[in-house]
């Protein structure tokens, strides 16, 4: 896990693993980076659970995540692949996907 207060060692290595397509890495707060060879898949959390949302909402979820990705230190270090978004319900023993933003 990284965030805005993590080393620059720790930092370098999140974007190895995101390079090399060798781990998952999660950005506090913000989602969790899946690496693939020609795309990052970007996992939020839905924050309230069982809530129904609708696609407007959802694509805020991503919106603000997108934003926040960007403006962190882990954001500029990102290797040049696509980010495909997703919003998953993650309070249980499995995630489940709620919704996935067109690509």
């Amino acid at each position: 896990m990284v965030d805005n207060y993590s080393s620059e060692q720790c930092l370098k290595l999140a974007a190895e693993l995101l390079e090399r397509c060798n781990g998952v890495v999660v950005l506090a707060g913000v989602a969790t980076l899946s690496p693939g060879p020609h795309e990052i898949e970007c996992s939020v959390t839905e924050p309230a659970g069982a809530v129904a949302r609708c696609e407007e909402e959802y694509k805020v979820l991503v919106e603000n995540a997108a934003r926040a990705l960007q403006a962190s230190k882990l954001g500029g270090r990102l290797p040049d692949r696509s980010l495909q978004w997703v919003v998953v319900n993650d309070h249980g023993a499995e995630a489940v996907e709620l919704w996935r933003a067109p690509p």
